[in-house]
């Protein structure tokens, strides 16, 4: 019997690609999907695409078999035509043979008993010799008769077995053409929706590169705004300034004590002499951090001062900032003040530009020995912005 390929899983991943390929359509018309199902959709079809190709690799196997089985089969058939063709002619020799004897038993009449012919003769010898050919004359009567229904039986039973041969020859042909069909067909269709989904995946990896591109070129938009504003800021900081130390010079000094005479709503430098400062906005910090102010540089102890009109807000200590407030100005400035030593008016205390409002310390994740006021400017209350150069207006 010839190994019938397992046409049943052909027809199974046709339909396994048949509803893949209608599922892909359905969701492109619905909405498009995330580049994560999409690949994830074509790792299951390539996995479907590999099984196909190993069952093409067995059905491959089977249609070899199956070739060298109808090869085999085609030449049984021509042996078995060859062995037809022999008895065919054996019998008719047969035939003939028995033809010939039936003639001479019409010539000669049917009695050919030995012992009779060898009765009947009045030579002994020839007697003698008569009845033994008569006896050879009918054992090869009966041989040929039997030789001749054994060959016609022979006959039979090859005619059958090559009528059945060629009738499993035609079958075997016809399974390969159908095993060849059903594979060509599912890996076709199966080739069909991997090209989609990589299409697909393609088409999604193209429009999340779109997608980063736009967002970079806002982002640079946005970086490009926040540039301008500061720059802005800084401008205003620098006429503030200038007003500040016209307003100033025209006015005449009339403090006592240690606070620097300004008049209102005039600027105060924020750390008293002996100070120093540098322009370290944007230094590395540790943690990766990078410097939003600047460090006022002096002694333990010296006056921090207001530098504009306000409300000084006192603000939990931190392990990083130690000591410190913020300065909430008439203007909706913020100005943060960190790593002071002491307080030296109380939470919510309205203050004026160089009023004493604390000392200098090294409180925070400062360093004992170069204490500083860490101070920063946050116009109108929002992101930080580079107060150096409003301190250069305001501490000269």
């Amino acid at each position: 019997m010839l190994t019938r390929l397992p046409r049943v899983r052909v027809r199974q991943l046709i339909v396994l690609a048949l509803a893949a390929l209608l599922a892909v359509e359905l969701s492109g018309v619905a909405e498009a999907r995330d580049l994560g199902r999409i690949q994830r959709d074509l790792a299951d079809a390539r996995e479907q695409r590999e099984q196909v190709e190993e069952d093409i690799a067995a059905a491959t196997r089977a249609y070899e078999e199956l070739v060298g089985r109808i090869a085999r089969l085609e030449v049984e058939g021509e042996e078995l035509e060859q062995e037809v063709a022999t008895l065919r002619m054996e019998l008719g020799e047969l035939d003939e043979l028995v033809t010939d004897r039936l003639r001479a038993v019409f010539k000669h009449g049917s009695n050919l008993d030995p012992l009779s012919v060898f009765l009947a003769s009045d030579d002994p010898s020839a007697a003698l010799s008569r009845a033994e050919t008569v006896q050879r004359a009918v054992v090869s009567d009966r041989a040929r008769s039997e030789d001749l229904v054994a060959a016609r039986t022979r006959l039979g039973a090859a005619e059958d077995r090559l009528a059945a041969q060629r009738e499993e020859v035609e079958q075997a042909r016809e399974e390969q053409q159908r095993v060849t069909e059903g594979l060509e067909a599912s890996f076709s269709e199966l080739g069909e929706l991997v090209g989609d989904l990589e299409s697909e995946e393609q088409a999604e990896k193209e429009r999340l590169e779109r997608e980063r591109l736009e967002r970079e070129r806002r982002e640079r938009e946005r970086r490009e705004q926040e540039r301008r504003e500061q720059e802005r800021q800084e401008r205003r900081a620098r006429e503030q300034a200038a007003a500040s130390r016209t307003a100033t010079t025209s006015s005449s000094p009339s403090r006592a004590s240690s606070a620097p005479a300004r008049t209102s709503g005039g600027m105060a430098c924020p750390l008293d002499q002996p100070r120093s400062f540098i322009d370290s906005w944007g230094h590395a910090r540790s943690g990766g951090r990078a410097h939003r102010g600047t460090d006022l540089m002096g002694p333990r102890g010296i006056p921090v001062r207001a530098i504009t009109n306000g409300v000084w807000s006192i603000q939990r200590p931190g392990r990083s900032a130690g000591l410190w407030a913020i300065l909430r100005a008439d203007n909706g400035d913020h100005f943060w003040y960190l790593h002071l030593d002491s307080h030296t008016v109380s939470n919510g205390a309205r203050v004026t530009a160089g009023q004493q409002v604390g000392t200098n310390g090294s409180t925070g994740n400062a360093t004992a020995g170069a204490e500083h006021v860490h101070f920063e400017w946050h116009p109108g209350g929002g992101r930080a912005v580079n107060p150096y150069p409003l301190l250069r207006s305001a501490c000269g």
